[in-house]
């Protein structure tokens, strides 16, 4: 058996990037946890589909992984790995993957390094559902819906104000203002201007306490 100690593991139902971790992210600081190289068509199953495993492998890695987090149990958890790629995945007693996570990449290339020498193994799987592929960050999902809601409730003055900002003239027909918002592209620059603009006008939301 083939343990990696000391990474951290940013588990979700949705794989993520590392790249897309943020502050607000529950990180799991993993003691020990089994590793398993497969090839790479297993693996690539394994990142873009909910897979299930056997009962033989389920309870093989029984209790195999501790971590750091006293209040926080991986009963059914392994990392895998070909040459080029890692993957950590949380199973149910059942063997039905329920949430899984890339690695910090400089923990990536340090078991990357090491992968070649391991043993490749059989591992028996069904696909049960490819994976929602969504190939925005969180940070741009957020920042549009940010965008959207903005614009559901700006006022007229403010708009024509943004719309000067944004596109150095200006603007009294609103409709036009808000189909030519409307069209620009994310990750633009001046959809970026629009995005800070807005920010700094945004009027704070009532709380509810």
């Amino acid at each position: 058996m083939n343990y990696i100690y000391d990474i951290y593991l940013n588990i979700n139902e949705n794989l993520l990037d590392f790249f897309d971790w943020n502050s607000n992210d529950k990180l799991i600081h993993i003691k020990k946890i089994p590793i398993f190289k497969v090839n790479s068509d297993c693996l690539c199953k394994m990142i873009n589909y909910k897979i299930k495993v056997d009962d033989d492998f389920i309870n093989y890695i029984h209790n195999l992984t501790s971590t750091w987090n006293n209040n926080i149990t991986l009963s059914y958890c392994a990392l895998f790995c070909d040459n080029n790629d890692i993957i950590a995945i949380n199973f149910d007693k059942n063997g039905n993957s329920i949430g899984k996570s890339s690695l910090l990449i400089d923990e990536e290339l340090e078991i990357l390094e090491i992968c070649n020498r391991f043993k490749e193994r059989n591992i028996n799987l069904k696909l049960i559902k490819r994976n929602n592929i969504n190939f925005k960050t969180r940070k741009q999902i957020k920042e549009e819906n940010f965008v959207k809601n903005e614009l559901n409730t700006i006022d007229k003055e403010r708009l024509e104000y943004i719309y000067f900002e944004c596109f150095n003239r200006h603007e009294k027909n609103i409709k036009n203002i808000i189909n030519k918002i409307k069209r620009l592209e994310p990750n633009t620059s001046t959809y970026k201007n629009l995005y800070n603009v807005l920010k700094l006008t945004s009027k704070p939301k009532n709380k509810i306490v």
